[in-house]
């Protein structure tokens, strides 16, 4: 057997081995109205430094971002207070028939090089700059054409974003696959396998690396009233790795017995296979995917005796703890407090502690 034929082997075997112990330390959710802030429909999330974050609401009058105070116990990582400074938004937004932005927010990254912030939109697949203000600056990530708005499936587009000042890079991908790449995962397309494109862009804001991404398997039956499977957020880490959220969300007919399994996985770029718009990544040698590890897997529900339904769509880098591991923050999507009888979906705030080295 050559040597290119072993590594072959090697990448395909690790691909398939079964991922190895959970390694990242799960704190338990707490309820943002413990500290009085009120419902929305956070989607994203970013440090600006200073213990201060950015968030994003998909279901706001204006395109914008909210400003949010969250200290952490520096021996625990649990949080001890969250304070609401403030929301920044577009003065002169396009709005829809309801009067939201037409823009869809889902994910936001802070650029301290310009001390400015970019936010992704799903009703336009766009990635805009704005001011800490709120208001649009006239640039934007110069997006491929790959995901244009037309080439997604409705609803499944831009949501991850996330940028990273020790590699100077941008990440982005969208929510499921391209409709040029493959079928979307779903009661429509219950075998499917969603895989994805994870593209990276430099400073001067151009795209610079993609990547091939397969996400798990979700369910193949008993789907309910709503589903969906995607990926929500990614976070770029200082190392060049990259933390890839994968979120699969049942609500049942009944509401009772709905969940939300989260899956997060650490990936390399520099240990990956760069692919370009040339093939669909259904017919993309399955070696060239990236590589991925389990680092832990959670789910929240909805039952009589439990509730803690937590659709997780934001997730970024928290404090570094005293003894120097990382946290990372999670926010969910409430639908703005959404409720169906006696049951009334929370705004969760998550604290994850990452394994050392990471």
């Amino acid at each position: 057997m050559t040597h290119k034929a072993i590594l072959t082997l090697l990448a395909a075997l690790a691909f398939n081995t079964a991922a190895p112990a959970q390694q990242a330390v799960e704190l338990t959710q707490q309820k943002m109205s413990k500290w009085d802030i009120g419902t929305a429909n956070y989607s994203g999330i970013a440090p600006i430094g200073n213990s201060q974050y950015v968030l994003v609401s998909d279901k706001e009058p204006t395109d914008g971002f909210f400003v949010f105070t969250i200290i952490q116990d520096p021996t625990t990582g649990e949080i001890s207070d969250i304070n609401m400074e403030g929301w920044k938004g577009n003065v002169v937004p396009q709005v829809d028939a309801q009067g939201m932005s037409q823009r869809d927010c889902e994910g936001i990254a802070y650029f301290p090089t310009n001390g400015t912030v970019f936010i992704s939109g799903e009703g336009d697949q766009e990635i805009f700059e704005y001011s800490m203000e709120g208001q649009p600056t006239g640039r934007r990530l110069n997006v491929p054409a790959i995901f244009g708005r037309d080439k997604i499936v409705p609803n499944m587009g831009f949501e991850a974003l996330s940028y990273s000042p020790a590699t100077h890079r941008f990440w982005t991908t969208t929510e499921s696959s391209l409709k040029a790449d493959a079928d979307a995962a779903g009661p429509d397309n219950p075998t499917a396998q969603n895989l994805v494109r994870l593209q990276a862009f430099d400073e001067a804001l151009q795209p610079v690396a993609q990547y091939a991404y397969r996400m798990d398997r979700g369910r193949s039956e008993d789907f309910g009233k709503y589903y969906a499977l995607g990926i929500p957020e990614v976070t770029a880490l200082p190392s060049g790795k990259l933390l890839v959220l994968e979120r699969e969300l049942n609500v049942t007919n009944g509401y009772m017995g709905s969940e939300v399994i989260c899956k997060l996985f650490l990936v390399d770029p520099t240990q990956s296979w760069q692919i370009d718009s040339s093939i669909a990544l259904a017919g993309l040698d399955p070696n060239k995917f990236m590589l991925k590890q389990l680092l832990i897997t959670f789910k929240t529900v909805l039952t009589p005796f439990r509730q803690t339904f937590a659709n997780y769509e934001g997730m970024c880098l928290g404090a570094r703890l005293a003894d120097g591991r990382q946290t990372l923050l999670m926010v969910s999507d409430s639908q703005g407090g959404a409720s169906k009888g006696p049951v009334r979906l929370k705004d969760w705030i998550k604290v994850l502690i990452l394994p050392d080295g990471i």
